[in-house]
């Protein structure tokens, strides 16, 4: 009798032993499930933010390649002249008419086009002009101007822009017939084939 009321109390002891350790095994189950979730919605929610940030890069650099491919098309279908304006120190871009080469000579309210800020996605960095001229060799040189006329720019050259990463990109502006492009990097000239001209080579 005894020995069947011990046997009864182990077995009694192992099933509430095992019912506590099961408890415990699906608990720290559930813990790591929820850990592994939130891992996963941070690294989502990474991504995303990375992949947003690219895509309003690529956007803001694709409207100002479009900005410049504009302005060399319509100074090609008519007599008037159009100027691309880069502010270093706005962070921003002017689309404009002009008629003097003097840009100074305009009033600044007349014949703007279109004005259009960057936003942090995007960062313009230097203008280096297929003549040898380097935004970088001016200690304050806070605007790069590209001037479209009847017979093609007045000078080409690159637009060096980084993303939000610090990514460098590279707008090429051929002088003649070829579009306006974007690639990624940091490209020069030389590598472009863009060989040094003076701005008297050129008709404008």
């Amino acid at each position: 009798m005894i020995q069947k009321h011990i046997q009864r109390h182990i077995r009694k002891t192992s099933i509430n032993a095992s019912r506590k350790t099961g408890g415990g095994f699906v608990l720290i189950e559930m813990l790591m499930v929820v850990g592994l979730i939130g891992l996963m919605a941070a690294m989502a929610t990474i991504s995303f933010g990375a992949m947003w940030g690219n895509l309003r890069f690529k956007r803001q650099a694709e409207e100002l390649v479009g900005v410049f491919q504009m302005a060399y098309n319509a100074a090609a279908e008519n007599d008037r002249r159009y100027a691309v304006v880069l502010d270093f120190t706005e962070q921003l871009f002017v689309l404009r008419e002009f008629k003097s080469l003097d840009l100074e000579m305009m009033d600044p309210e007349e014949a703007i086009i279109q004005t259009r800020y960057f936003t942090e996605a995007l960062s313009l960095e230097y203008v280096l002009y297929d003549d040898g001229d380097d935004t970088r060799d001016y200690e304050n040189a806070s605007e790069a101007r590209f001037l479209a006329g009847h017979s093609g720019w007045q000078n080409g050259g690159i637009v060096i822009l980084r993303d939000a990463d610090g990514t460098p990109w590279t707008i090429v502006v051929h002088r003649f017939a070829r579009p306006v492009e974007l690639f990624k990097g940091e490209w020069d000239l030389e590598s472009l084939g863009m060989l040094p001209q003076d701005i008297i080579d050129v008709p404008f």
